[in-house]
């Protein structure tokens, strides 16, 4: 163990001679190996960079937004909170490949790493390690090396003029006064800070949040420090959520005080990252771990009490058993304008209400940015699948080119559609709250082996008011076009309004 302070858990030993066995496979030296060959290599972008220098670690395409969660890191003086799906690949690329690449490639002088307990910081920094003093491809465009120093804390140089020092730190050990020559801590790397029992005690939350705050930020260099904090969607007081709540306030000059990148697993119902995660494979997930896991650990949405849609009124029903000659069959049509990657997608969601109970079976949802031609194709394609009695367009937003655009299909078509043009005078969140008490009492019901809009629709519900609304919107256009007998009674319960509206669902 050299210098090194103590021995390792068995479970990183075990861990380190995986990697050491497949850096040795994976990371031979290049065979391109002259001056210029090594200056173009060092001077990849980032994620090319990494495919190169680290294959063992980066063996499936990028996504798209790999670029953005690489992006959203970095920024001096912005303390920056990071929530990515379980398996995007965010400790990967922002706790090991990104301090390897910036400390190689740029002149930054103090790593500071932080976790729950001191050895998790240290494990983290040591995956870093491995790379400096195995990887041959490393080694031979940047070497030769040296690396000093025990666990927690150890020294690179050869890289650049200037050594850089990698310190681990635990919750409460304070970095204050903390030097390497003239620098205080540059840039501050938190991963595995919280976990789910460290979220059920409210001190511990408190604790963390003010180490962070009031210990480690304070600490680091002034201006140019950068400080990224990798987590998971825990609960409503959680570091993210404590982190996007500071993303919303502005300084004087307007600057936001923080920036918060998240990353769900799905994007209007469909892999982000399909190369390695399809949506088969993602549907066996859900249902494995359960939609409230569902939600925290892939669709980073906390379980949050103040919310007005509760996951666990989240009724299903098996599509086989249902009797649907018993059912009064309508649907709605949200046609937002916008087409852009950070607009409104359009909705249209069909119901159907059991004639006796007045429960709600929801039978189909297609939440996208299509073009209105593709709109018209699903009225169609719904129409004939379900019949329903009644399809209603909201007649303001998409419904000045949606409606001749219809007329024009009937008439090419020889069919007529059952269409009613529907003007909303009420705002559109109290239409909405108003199927709280429905989903609360468990009438409104969904397929246990949903499709990719109807997975859509449930997650809209359960992030609201926050994010998209169209399909809440539509299915409350449903529900407005059913007979009144099969309403319940009165609303006894007043729940928060929309409010401002967050989409945080477009990062």
């Amino acid at each position: 163990m050299g210098e090194w302070m103590e021995k390792w858990s068995r479970q990183h030993e075990q861990r380190r001679t995986q990697l050491l066995g497949m850096i040795e496979r994976r990371a031979q030296a290049f065979e391109r190996n002259g001056p210029a060959a090594r200056l173009e290599r060092r001077g990849l972008p980032f994620l090319e960079w990494c495919r190169t220098y680290l294959p063992h670690y980066f063996d499936a395409p990028f996504a798209p937004f790999h670029s953005a969660m690489a992006e959203a890191a970095g920024e001096p003086g912005m303390p920056t909170f990071i929530g990515a799906f379980r398996g995007a690949g965010k400790s990967v690329m922002l706790a090991l490949a990104r301090p390897l690449y910036r400390t190689l490639n740029d002149t930054v002088p103090y790593f500071a790493y932080g976790s729950q307990v001191q050895k998790l910081a240290a494990q983290n920094m040591d995956y870093v390690r491995l790379e400096l003093t195995h990887n041959a491809r490393i080694l031979a465009d940047y070497g030769p090396l040296e690396v000093r120093g025990p666990q927690t804390c150890w020294t690179l140089s050869g890289a650049r003029d200037q050594s850089t020092k990698f310190e681990a730190f635990g919750i409460g050990m304070s970095p204050r006064g903390r030097r390497h020559g003239e620098h205080r801590p540059w840039e501050f790397v938190g991963d595995d800070l919280e976990d789910a029992e460290l979220t059920r005690n409210p001190e511990r939350v408190r604790n963390l949040w003010d180490w962070l705050m009031d210990e480690v930020l304070p600490a680091m260099e002034p201006e140019r420090f950068v400080f990224t904090v990798l987590g998971t969607m825990f609960g409503h007081d959680c570091m993210l959520q404590r982190g996007r709540k500071l993303a919303a306030r502005r300084d004087a000059a307007g600057r936001p005080l923080a920036k918060l990148f998240l990353q769900p697993v799905t994007q209007e119902g469909r892999s982000v990252w399909p190369e390695r995660f399809n949506d088969d494979a993602l549907w066996r997930v859900r249902e494995t771990i359960g939609l409230r896991n569902w939600l925290r650990n892939y669709a980073l949405e906390p379980e949050d009490p103040t919310r007005p849609f509760q996951s666990r009124w989240i009724a299903g029903y098996r599509p086989e058993e249902l009797n649907l000659a018993m059912l009064d069959i309508v649907a709605f049509l949200d046609p937002a304008v916008s087409q852009s990657s950070s607009g409104c997608p359009r909705a249209l969601v069909c119901v159907g209400a059991d004639r006796r109970t007045g429960a709600r079976y929801v039978l189909d949802a297609w939440i996208e940015r299509g073009s209105a031609t593709e709109t018209i194709e699903k009225l169609f394609e719904l129409a004939e699948r379900r019949r329903p009695r009644v399809i209603g367009i909201e007649s303001n937003g998409g419904y000045a080119l949606i409606k001749p655009l219809l007329s024009s299909w009937e008439e090419r078509r020889g069919r007529r559609l059952p269409v009613r043009y529907v003007n909303h005078t009420r705002a559109k969140s109290l239409r909405i709250e108003a199927l709280c008490p429905q989903f609360e009492n468990g009438r409104w019901r969904f397929p246990h082996n949903p499709s990719a809009g109807i997975r859509t629709l449930q997650e809209q519900f359960l992030s609201y008011p926050d994010g998209f609304v169209d399909g809440p919107d539509a299915a409350a256009g449903c529900d407005e076009l059913l007979p009144d007998t099969f309403r319940p009674g009165p609303r006894t319960v007043s729940y928060r309004g929309e409010g401002q509206r967050h989409d945080f669902a477009a990062l």
